[in-house]
């Protein structure tokens, strides 16, 4: 390393440290350091390389300024270039410059004596900075990339007219003149430049004549599409009106949100009985240990303890790979940094507050990319080989986490055959009994019942009121005339808006209170009698064993051939109301589905985004004109509105499908929101990126080889520019961060959590109206869900997606990623142990397709990897030099990743999932009876028309009693009709 010392002048603009570079190579960094950017006086004691001492005949430079002339001493032992005075090559050379003028001169035949066209491509960790001048001498010099800002005489910096990157400080009235850009007329006082005509929203900008004075220095010609032209020159945005009234109905919003929150928070409590009982129901919900009366400990390892199915297990096990994923690929990266250069953590992130400090940083920051773009390529192989191999290993260990439970636990499904095809029946048939009989003699095996699957959508209000009001009459009857028992007082206007809303509210929540009493019971009965059968039916096996035999056999009822088939859903995660609908009418709901997701990212992105993208493009991005925190402010607002919008929008779709199970309606909701966000992430960063090159091209924003952007004929040449990696990479991380990973789930837990229970609270103890399964229900814990693979394959999307630009945000978001999801972490385990009702996550369903959609992010690292390995084959001087270029190097790259998504889905298939399959003699001693003792979820229990009907058509006695978490202690054993579940005492 080297040091320069003995600095005689405050005024040297900056000290250049250089390390670990040949005597050469450092002799020419100084010689053009002092003609490039005016250093005043240098004296250079004994400097070091390799271990040899420089003192003698070595490199040395002497820059005397005195009364406007330059005096240029450089020497060498071996070899020397020629400058003006110089002498023969291999003699020591005395390069002289008596004129100024002569300097730009003197360092250009240096640079092409050396062999280097560019001065600032070295092996040093140069990073341009801004100070303050006080040498006047430079108000008549022509000066590369001169990072200084200008002396208060000539205190604007001008860009030359005829050589890229070269600035002259000018007076106000110069700005134009002095052979500067002729458009550049107008001195900013604020960057202290002459900067070109910048009209928000302006396509054309005219500009004042040089040395104009006035208010009204520039005004538009043409404005950009979204904007009108005004008279006083002006760009209007189109559809203002618009965006303020929809600020005025979200304030008017907001406004009645807070008056009803406030009004309801006024009211007496009268109902604490209600609040009371409310909350203990909400409390008897949780997931408790089995014979335990207190929940599970929060500081529980819900990766090794088993407190709701397999499947919860899996769930963290997922969220901690990728946590530990994170972490590996941020320690290579900083460790690249650490032994190779730092500069990677810095390259793409610098600002330039000027023209002439944004060309060195342009300048620095696209050679020391290129530099150092085989950091990129090893790292993106190892993130590449380590994500792929890691997801096959991880795949392996949770197909065995599934057979070692289930075999260690016998699951409610592990009894159960599913019975396809089955002909249609009315409910005045006692069906049940005609499939035991059939199943029967199929399979020489006497079945523990049948769930039937029926077809009321129809009438499907009229049975979830029934099975309420059986909750009603088993627990509150003595309730029952407290019901309406509040006076019925005269509301005022505000009284009655108040009142609608809660009552919107509680409707929301499934509180009924228009329900008086029980349904009509007459009517109750007919419904069940005329209703008709799905095509499917449960059939239960009195063991393990006899269901594996049963397994694939043909049954016959009434003349047509049924089959069964192995069931492998949980009770709990079984729709019954959807049973009835057919493949083919689900096809058709999907298309509606996908429909709707599509209209709602095109509405989204034309109604709010693309105006935004229009205004973020009235920004030049070239000389310190970037958005501020206003702008990044409704970029967020944008960002997270747009993901929540999607996230209603893809739960509808999927519940709109009417799948039979949860598991299969949490996969379309992943596929769904996924590919909205996919959609809409692509759409957002193209067109932004799109207007951003174009408002940089209006600016005359140039690349480090000295070309206009306008110049570049490819969009790989665009793309790999520095000016783009840097302005997209900037808008990706904020996409990521905090729009994506922080915003959402910081509001989850107030919105989802807090509130509903909060609220609750309010409502049910301001009214006497509230008692009972109402009051219950309106302070009732939430579902817990499986869509967290979602959110968690739409991060790591986005993390993969940093390798593409500029190296110093893959730090920057592997660690969003992993502050993130760390929160993530904790927040989903307090919420599964505390705000969830109880719930059984058996299948692997969802978890397998969070494996398959894992593919993904591995495919983006392979086309990552492909893009970084052709830049690097390319020349570092030349933008899209690659082996491979235009749309060749695009159709590889999505080759790429087609080819490892394909064999990644085929391994998975092929290879991971037979690790599913338990052992051929794996739970044989296990009964229906045993294992239905302990679980109160059975495929009878949560059949809601098989429990009206065991009480109203087939009058057992006890009936069937529907499941319900919280409501274990009100079932009853029944060993008649497979009912072997009984509470010994109330949690």
């Amino acid at each position: 390393r080297s040091r320069v010392s003995d600095l005689e002048y405050q005024t040297l603009p900056r000290l250049y440290f250089v390390s670990s570079m040949a005597a050469p190579s450092a002799e020419k960094l100084l010689f053009i350091l002092s003609v490039c950017t005016g250093v005043r006086n240098v004296l250079c004691s004994p400097i070091s390389f390799a271990g040899n001492s420089l003192d003698d005949g070595a490199a040395c430079l002497n820059d005397a300024v005195a009364s406007g002339s330059l005096k240029l001493l450089i020497q060498r032992s071996a070899g020397s270039f020629t400058g003006p005075g110089g002498s023969g090559k291999n003699t020591p050379a005395l390069a002289l410059a008596q004129d100024v003028s002569e300097r730009p001169q003197v360092a250009e035949q240096a640079i092409k004596q050396i062999g280097s066209q560019d001065p600032f491509k070295v092996e040093d960790n140069f990073e341009p900075v801004e100070v303050q001048s006080k040498d006047y001498s430079i108000c008549e010099k022509d000066i590369f990339a001169r990072p200084e800002l200008c002396p208060d005489h000539c205190p604007y910096a001008a860009e030359m007219r005829d050589a890229f990157c070269h600035f002259r400080c000018v007076k106000r009235e110069e700005c134009g003149l002095l052979n500067t850009v002729e458009n550049a007329t107008i001195p900013d006082d604020r960057l202290m430049v002459c900067r070109h005509c910048e009209v928000e929203g302006c396509a054309q900008c005219i500009p004042g004549k040089p040395g104009e004075r006035g208010k009204k220095l520039e005004h538009c010609q043409k404005c950009m599409p979204g904007y009108s032209l005004t008279e006083e020159g002006e760009c209007r945005m189109n559809g203002i009106a618009f965006f303020v009234a929809c600020g005025i109905l979200t304030a008017v919003i907001a406004i009645g949100a807070i008056w009803w929150y406030v009004t309801i928070s006024l009211k007496p409590i009268v109902n604490q009985k209600g609040v009371e009982y409310g909350l203990d129901c909400r409390k008897r919900m949780k997931l408790f240990p089995e014979g335990s009366t207190e929940p599970w400990p929060l500081n529980t390892n819900l990766m090794t303890t088993n407190v709701a199915g397999p499947g919860t297990m899996a769930f963290f096990r997922y969220q901690g790979a990728i946590l530990v994923w994170a972490v590996v690929l941020m320690l290579v990266w900083f460790g690249l940094a650490l032994f190779v250069s730092t500069d990677i953590l810095k390259i793409g992130t610098r600002s330039a507050e000027s023209p002439q400090l944004l060309c060195a940083v342009v300048q620095w920051g696209h050679h020391r990319q290129m530099a150092l773009v085989w950091t990129k390529v090893a790292w993106l192989a190892f993130a590449y080989i380590f994500s792929f191999f890691g997801a096959i290993a991880y795949g392996v260990m949770q197909s065995k986490l599934f057979a070692r439970v289930n075999s260690e636990e016998p699951t409610m499904q592990s009894f159960v055959c599913l019975l396809m095809n089955v002909p249609e029946f009315t409910g005045k048939d006692r069906v049940e009994e005609k499939l035991k009989a059939a199943v029967q003699e199929a399979t020489g095996v006497e079945p523990v019942g049948v769930s039937m699957a029926w077809n009321y959508a129809s009438c499907k209000s009229l049975i979830d009121h029934a099975i309420e009001h059986e909750f009603e009459e088993e627990v509150h009857s003595e309730a029952e005339d407290d019901h309406g028992s509040a006076n019925q007082e005269e509301l005022t206007f505000l009284g009655e808006f108040e009142k609608k809303i809660t009552d919107t509210v509680l409707e929301a929540w499934h509180v009924h209170l228009g329900h008086q009493g029980g349904p009509d019971k007459e009517k109750l009965k007919s419904e069940l009698e005329n209703m008709k059968t799905a095509e499917r039916a449960y059939v239960v096996f009195p063991s393990q064993t006899a269901r594996k035999e049963a397994d694939g056999k043909r049954v016959q009822v009434d003349g047509k051939t049924c089959q069964l088939k192995a069931c492998v859903y949980a009770p709990e995660g079984l729709f019954w109301q959807n049973m009835q609908v057919s493949d083919t009418a689900r096809t058709g709901k999907l298309m509606l589905s996908t429909l709707a997701l599509v209209v709602s990212c095109a509405i989204w992105t034309f109604l709010l985004y693309i105006p935004y993208a229009y205004y973020m493009s009235s920004f030049s991005y070239a000389n310190g004109d970037e958005p501020g925190e206003f702008s990044e402010c409704i970029f967020i607002s944008l960002v997270v509105g747009s993901q929540l919008g999607l996230f209603a929008v893809s739960s509808m779709g999927a519940k709109y499908a009417a799948f039979r199970t949860e598991d299969a309606t949490q996969s379309c909701y992943m596929l769904f929101y996924n590919g909205a966000l996919i959609l809409n992430l692509v759409m957002d960063i193209a067109l932004q990126a799109y207007l951003s090159y174009r408002q940089m091209v209006g600016a005359g924003a140039h690349t480090a080889d000295g070309r206009k952007l306008s110049d570049l004929t490819s969009i790989q040449q665009i793309f790999e520019s520095y000016p783009i990696q840097k302005s997209v990479g900037k808008l990706l991380f904020v996409y990521c961060w905090p729009c994506t990973f922080l915003v959402p789930f910081l509001a989850e837990p107030f919105a989802i959590q807090w509130l509903p229970w909060h609220l609750g609270q309010r409502l049910v103890g301001g009214a006497k109206r509230i008692r009972g399964e109402n009051a219950e229900k309106a302070l009732e814990l939430g579902e817990m869900e499986q869509g967290r693979y979602a959110d968690c394959i739409f991060n790591v999307i986005l993390v993969v997606c940093i390798p593409f630009i500029a190296p110093a945000y893959l730090a920057w978001t592997f660690g969003a990623l992993l502050v993130s999801h760390a929160y993530i972490y904790v927040y989903d385990q307090v919420k599964v142990l505390r705000y969830v009702r109880r719930f059984n996550f058996s299948g692997p369903e969802v978890h397998w397709f969070g494996m398959q959609l894992w593919a993904i992010p591995c495919s983006i690292l392979a086309g990552g990897l492909l893009f970084k390995v052709n830049q690097m084959s390319g020349d570092v001087k030349t933008l899209g030099s690659g082996y491979l270029e235009g749309y060749k190097l695009g159709f590889a790259i999505l080759g790429v990743m087609v080819l490892h998504f394909v064999v990644h889905c085929l391994v998975l298939e092929f290879f991971v999932r037979p690790f599913e399959v338990p052992g051929n003699d794996a739970d044989s001693d296990h009964t229906y009876s045993d294992a239905a003792s302990k679980y109160p979820a059975t495929h009878f229990s949560t059949n809601p028309i098989h429990c009206l009907r065991s009480k109203y058509i087939l009058n057992h006695s006890p009936p069937q009693i529907m499941y319900t978490a919280g409501k274990e202690h009100l079932m009853k054993t029944n060993a008649e009709i497979g009912a072997y579940y009984q509470c010994q005492k109330k949690q």
